[in-house]
């Protein structure tokens, strides 16, 4: 995409609802852009992730940029998800050394939990959208109710009714796709919680049962090595408190 020859270009959303227009954007290390930034016709701006923007002939698209963020998380979790049980598989087997395992785990439980909060927050975000849609709706359907009633009292001629309804009918139709369009991307997100919840809980389980065999193995040394096992794992318990 030549940067240089989308500026100043018109921006239209995935709907063909114009945003406003292209007027900088943000290059990263590799040359890439990062951000895009809109002016808005109200003079305000928009700033865009990198992949958000894609050029046309005549105008810029603004991609549903909340399933791609929503995507890229799910990919992310997918990604540690398997990291993490290779690297179990990899210890089992005896193929990876101790410290190296004790990092590399910890590292991708770090991933993993950032990913966790990002999912979090995407949701709450995506929250305060729909209830901005619905808010959305509940206007259209109300303006369309007043307009029917002042049509009847002839309040309002038909010849202006039928052109503010056509707008009406085109931006209800489009409220209800993007209400339809965030709640499959809160749908997804709320069972990616589910699966990583447990992913997590189970590592951490696991980790902290290595931790405990390795204090019991480590107190055999110290204590008499003929005590029975609840009895030497009490003491490290209690040691551990």
């Amino acid at each position: 995409m030549d940067n240089s020859r989308i500026l100043g270009l018109p921006v239209k959303d995935v709907y063909d609802r114009e945003i406003g227009t292209l007027v900088g954007y943000e290059i990263d290390p590799r040359g890439m852009p990062s951000k895009f930034f809109i002016m808005t016709p109200n003079g305000g701006f928009i700033k865009v992730e990198g992949e958000a923007v894609e050029a046309g002939k005549d105008y810029v698209l603004l991609k549903n940029f909340w399933k791609i963020k929503a995507e890229s998380l799910i990919r992310g979790v997918e990604i540690t998800r398997r990291r993490l049980e290779a690297l179990e598989n990899l210890r089992q087997e005896h193929q990876i050394p101790t410290n190296i395992y004790d990092e590399l785990k910890g590292t991708y439980l770090k991933d993993m939990n950032e990913l966790s909060n990002k999912v979090v927050e995407l949701s709450s975000e995506l929250s305060k959208i729909q209830e901005e849609l619905k808010n959305r709706l509940d206007t259209l359907m109300r303006v369309r109710s007043i307009n029917k009633v002042q049509l009847s009292t002839g309040e309002v001629d038909e010849i202006s009714y039928k052109a503010a309804e056509t707008m009406l009918e085109t931006s209800l139709d489009i409220t209800l796709l993007e209400i339809k369009e965030t709640e499959s991307i809160m749908a997804r997100l709320k069972n990616l919680r589910q699966k990583m919840s447990p992913e997590v809980v189970t590592q951490q389980r696991v980790s902290n049962f290595i931790e405990l065999l390795r204090a019991i193995n480590s107190s055999n040394k110290q204590r008499d090595a003929d005590s029975p096992l609840v009895v030497r794992l009490q003491n490290v318990m209690q040691n551990q408190q």
